[in-house]
């Protein structure tokens, strides 16, 4: 993964959060809170085959992705500062909140504390003479560009965004490795108001 390259996504990323929150309708926080649901104005964005859920504000627009990584859950987090202030931001105060009978909450896991997180870069092919692994080894080129994308996306660290900026990056949660499907909320807290995002865990 080039510079290039990763200048090149963290300017979409920014330059998309900006844009989709200037167009979409603002919605009014009740007791400062506020859940992605579609009357709420949220929605769905593809970035990179990445489906994004967008939240926006008066004051902030949140866009969320989640995915598994090795053994827990990854979201990878975007936040635009919207309003005329710095707002403070900490992902220590993120979480995941199970919504099943047994509810449970997955606490966010600092950098220092990951274990063995998968590279997700395939290995080369071993004989890329053939046809048939042209075509292969062109689908490893892209697998391994992408999971270099990933890889690049820095941890999203505690900040104090300053008005109208955007800051993006990647956070863990802890995950159950036994469950199926599992509806929860990715709840994150951005200065005076918590964004909910329901969605489900794939195993």
């Amino acid at each position: 993964m080039t510079p290039l390259r990763i200048a090149v996504f963290a300017s979409i990323v920014t330059t998309t959060t900006l844009s989709l929150a200037a167009n979409l309708p603002r919605s009014t926080p009740s007791y400062n809170v506020v859940v992605c649901q579609p009357n709420a104005g949220c929605y769905h964005h593809t970035i990179f085959g990445h489906d994004y859920k967008i939240l926006s504000t008066d004051q902030f627009a949140v866009m969320v992705f989640l995915s598994n990584e090795g053994r827990y859950t990854r979201a990878d987090i975007s936040i635009t500062n919207l309003t005329g202030s710095p707002a403070t931001l900490s992902p220590e105060d993120f979480r995941i909140e199970a919504l099943n009978s047994k509810s449970r909450v997955f606490p966010y896991v600092p950098p220092s504390q990951l274990e063995s997180l998968p590279t997700g870069i395939p290995a080369p092919l071993a004989n890329p003479d053939s046809e048939i692994n042209e075509l292969e080894a062109a689908k490893q080129r892209a697998a391994r560009e992408a999971a270099e994308l990933a890889a690049t996306t820095p941890h999203l660290k505690a900040i104090t965004i300053p008005p109208n900026q955007a800051v993006h990056g990647r956070v863990y949660f802890e995950r159950d490795p036994a469950a199926t499907r599992q509806p929860v909320n990715v709840v994150l807290p951005v200065g005076d108001t918590v964004f909910k995002f329901p969605d489900i865990i794939k195993p």
